[in-house]
């Protein structure tokens, strides 16, 4: 199975994007709910553009920084179930 990456244009407003802006890292793993925007505008040599991006109402952290976790190596994340 090729699992192909899909990059997407987030925008964040107001508060949300300013906690965005001072939390969130390039690689970590986040959870954005919200709603799709569609563009059109016309370029300097008349074409027609098109473009996508998703307003964000919502923005959960899945994983913490890069720096974050360089601090305290001995902490572990396991996703590894429990036996009982």
């Amino acid at each position: 199975r090729v699992m192909d990456t899909e990059w997407h244009r987030i925008t964040c407003f107001n508060g949300l994007g300013k906690t965005v802006a001072e939390h969130c890292e390039k690689g970590m793993k986040v959870l954005v709910h919200g709603r799709i925007h569609y563009t059109k505008w016309t370029d300097a040599t008349g074409t027609d553009r098109y473009g996508c991006e998703i307003i964000a109402e919502k923005v959960d952290f899945l994983s913490r920084p890069n720096s974050a976790e360089n601090e305290n190596p001995e902490m572990v994340d396991r996703d590894d179930e429990i036996p009982f």
